[in-house]
């Protein structure tokens, strides 16, 4: 798939604004603060529905104005799709597809297909186990159609289950209640707990082939989902039956603590080059190519899931790159994947000599 135009109306710091892309490579050049994230930034939200930025959507709106609204015509599977997205300033918020309201944007009928790499994409792999964990959340809630709604089940059980701890640690509430709380709380997180060692799996097996070619390394880079509760027999019975055989063990202290100490809320990620622990011992650049390859990684999982190219969108990290990762990078999106990247200047043109690309100037 790909898009063809983009129009916003006060959106962030657009007015009145529109681009035309073409099918393969695309620059917006710009200097900072002109907005050039903001565009990405409005392609993300058609596929998600959401900003990647913000959990606000008034925040999205253009100063002093009552709506904002996100346009894009898209062509996929050979055909034209236009898809719009008004935001109202009251916090109401309204989806078309091809002049027909829908309430949300779900797997079945996203019309926009995109993967995003932003500076911040580098903390999957150097920074707290929370970002790895969001990062499996993100491919899930986009591959797997009730992923979603069993994550939302279980954060809601475990802020309900913390709450009772600490009353029961303040004598406002007996600690039997905390059974019945034990068995909502296994029931939901098994399913995550699943979902997300099978994810891992085969974002290890994209990833360590994208790794190779982004780093020009041969050492393998390898993931594994560092879960408690996992074991040589993995059916959702056996998980459930452990998760409630810890939760159990560690009654006490979760009521001295107040809050629950095993689960998928408390799991990580872990990323090894040829054994090495990238998350703490790996250089910038070893870091920097795990995060590409990762993405990469998401990338061709959508595709598989969905049948389609989703377009790659790339917020100002050429810089964070030397010469040969980026033309490694660049290499393996040349078949048919059309590609959108924001930067600060166009030096790196004159590395892609053998690349048409479509320019984009921001003032």
């Amino acid at each position: 798939m790909h898009i063809k135009t983009l129009q916003l109306k006060n959106f962030r710091n657009y007015g009145d604004f529109s681009i035309d892309l073409k099918e393969g490579l695309n620059f917006i050049i710009g200097k900072n603060a002109t907005g050039k994230t903001n565009i990405l930034e409005a392609i993300y939200f058609l596929e998600i529905g959401k900003s990647h930025r913000t959990n606000i959507n008034q925040e999205l709106i253009k100063w002093n104005e009552e709506f904002s609204l996100i346009k894009a015509l898209a062509r996929r599977r050979e055909r034209d799709i236009t898809i719009e997205v008004s935001l109202f300033k009251a916090g109401r918020r309204q989806i078309k597809v091809n002049g027909i309201e829908i309430k949300r944007l779900g797997l079945r009928e996203k019309p926009i297909l995109a993967v995003i790499f932003t500076p911040d994409h580098l903390k999957i792999v150097k920074e707290m186990p929370e970002y790895r964990r969001s990062y499996l959340d993100e491919i899930l809630e986009k591959t797997k159609p009730d992923y979603g709604y069993w994550r939302q089940q279980y954060l809601k059980i475990l802020k309900q289950r913390n709450m009772l701890l600490k009353k029961v640690y303040i004598g406002r509430m007996k600690q039997d209640v905390i059974d019945y709380w034990d068995k909502q709380l296994a029931g939901a997180g098994v399913r995550i707990i699943a979902a997300r060692a099978v994810i891992t799996k085969k974002l290890e097996e994209q990833a360590s082939r994208s790794y190779k070619k982004i780093s020009g390394s041969d050492m393998p880079l390898t993931l594994s989902y560092e879960n408690q509760l996992l074991g040589e027999n993995n059916s959702l019975e056996l998980i459930e039956e452990r998760f409630l055989f810890e939760l159990k063990g560690r009654r006490r202290a979760e009521i001295e603590r107040g809050q629950t100490l095993v689960g998928p809320h408390r799991d990580d990620v872990g990323i090894y080059m040829g054994g090495i622990d990238l998350r703490t011992f790996g250089s910038q650049g070893e870091q920097r190519s795990a995060s590409l390859a990762l993405k990469m990684a998401e990338l061709s999982i959508i595709e598989e899931v969905s049948k389609d190219q989703p377009v790659l969108l790339f917020d100002d990290v050429m810089s964070e790159l030397d010469h040969t990762r980026r033309e490694a990078l660049l290499k393996q999106v040349e078949n048919g994947v059309q590609v959108i990247i924001t930067s600060t200047h166009a030096d790196y043109l004159k590395e892609m000599d053998e690349m048409s690309a479509n320019v984009i100037r921001i003032f």
